[in-house]
This record gives structure tokens, C-alpha cells and sequence, in this order.
């Protein structure tokens, strides 16, 4: 049996590392010295069958290119798009019929970037989607100096589908992950 660490350093979600399926528990430790640190725990879909659709909504058509692009985005009447990194960093952009834009690699809320191109063009108006959140834990408070453990039949999942993130309410993230085979 073996184990895998990862330190969680900012608010800003950051995708839970597995090297295989083959997991039996992870463990979540508060490492902050005094406060207690409030996290959420989530998985989302990487596949085309399983998205949601976003406010967020294309304001021009951009051809298919294997070279980084941009897409002009906005509320669907010229105003600010709800587009935020939470929402759209580091995450794969379909259609509304599971089609496949791209993975975006960085936002504001009138820009998306593609940084590996765009596999599929988009027109404009179209509404962006992104795969489908499952929230494991949600607002959950570890007390300073504690550790939360789940087994793997609370957290299981196919990594090939799923991607799993952590968010924390602590400036310096404040949680050792460890993971163990």
C-alpha cells in the first residue's frame, strides 16, 4: 500500500491529483496553526454527454484552429459575462449538443482563452457549456489541528470522466491531501 501527498496553497480551486483508480482513502488535514478552514470537494465531468450550459455566451464566430485562440464572450446582450476562473479555468468548453470547443486556459469576463486551439468553431451567440459539477462536500468546516478521512466508496470515481477539485476558504489553502493506494 502506498500513498500520494498535495499541499493545497490558495483559495483558488485546484484539481485533486490521483495516479490511479485504485484508491482505498484521501484524507483532508487542516494544517492551518489557528483557524479552521472551510472546504468544498467536487468532481466534473469531462465528457461531452454530461455538461451544463453556462450565462456565458459567445459575441463572435471563431473559426476551428489547432494554433491558441480567443473567443469574445458576453451576457448575450453586449454586457459583462458571468465567465469566472472558477467556472472556466483549466475546463473543457462544449456546444449545447456535447460538442467539444476546447479546454480554456485562461478568462476574464469578456475574453476566453484556448491556449490548444479550438477543435470545433464556434458561432456567435452560442451558449458555452461546461461539464457537470458533483459536490461531494460542500462548505465543510475542518477544525484546526483536524483531519476529515473518507474511504473510497464516498469518493469514488472514474478518473478518465471525472476531474476532482478542492477550494478552501483559507489564503494560504491550509490542507494536506494524502491519498493512499
Amino acid at each position: 500500500m502506498g500513498f500520494q501527498t498535495q499541499k493545497i496553497t490558495t483559495t483558488n480551486k485546484t484539481e485533486v491529483n490521483f495516479s490511479s483508480n485504485d484508491y482505498s482513502s484521501i484524507i483532508f488535514t487542516n494544517n492551518h496553526n489557528t483557524d479552521a478552514v472551510i472546504i468544498d470537494l467536487y468532481i466534473t465531468s469531462q465528457v461531452g454527454t454530461d455538461i451544463t450550459a453556462t450565462a456565458v455566451i459567445s459575441a463572435e464566430v471563431v473559426a476551428a484552429t489547432t494554433v491558441s485562440d480567443t473567443v469574445i464572450i458576453d451576457n448575450g446582450s453586449g454586457g459583462a459575462s458571468a465567465a469566472s476562473v472558477d467556472a472556466f479555468l483549466n475546463e473543457r468548453v462544449y456546444k449545447s449538443d456535447g460538442s467539444f470547443f476546447g479546454l480554456c486556459t485562461a478568462v476574464t469576463t469578456t475574453l476566453l482563452t484556448f491556449s490548444g486551439g479550438l477543435a470545433k468553431g464556434v458561432a456567435n451567440d452560442e451558449i458555452l457549456s461546461t461539464g457537470t459539477r458533483y459536490y461531494n462536500l460542500s462548505n465543510v468546516k475542518i477544525p484546526n489541528g483536524a483531519s476529515l478521512k473518507l474511504t473510497a466508496d464516498e469518493f469514488n470515481m472514474d478518473t478518465l470522466k471525472y476531474n476532482m477539485y478542492i477550494k478552501t476558504n483559507s489564503s494560504t489553502g491550509g490542507i494536506d491531501i494524502i491519498t493512499r493506494y
